[in-house]
């Protein structure tokens, strides 16, 4: 895959290669939710949340924190716990509507 290119608006284009055949990837940088500050969570808990908000599974949040699957589903289980949501889905949608922090 060749580098991304910056374009004016922020928008990503990558292309790939396969085969014959030349693809071109497009995308949108996303901010992490930062819930630190607004929620009982630890930075670890803050950070594991984030990536499970943006769709990322336990093992990619572990390639991506240098940590291990079962780590991280504890953390997850913690993050649960203390926002006292019951799935993923729910941490999801209650933080899309603004509902998770200390006022939510």
């Amino acid at each position: 895959m060749k580098e991304p290119e910056e374009a004016p608006d922020g928008l990503r284009a990558s292309t790939l290669r396969i085969g014959d055949e030349e693809l071109v990837v497009l995308s949108y940088p996303v901010e992490l939710p930062d819930l630190r500050s607004d929620t009982p969570l630890s930075d670890a808990e803050a950070e594991v949340a984030g990536l499970a908000i943006r769709g990322r599974s336990n093992r990619e949040i572990a390639e991506i924190r240098g940590t291990s699957v079962r780590t991280v589903a504890n953390q997850m289980a913690s993050v649960l716990r203390k926002l006292e949501v019951s799935s993923r889905r729910e941490l999801a949608a209650r933080y899309v509507r603004g509902e998770l922090g200390e006022d939510g």
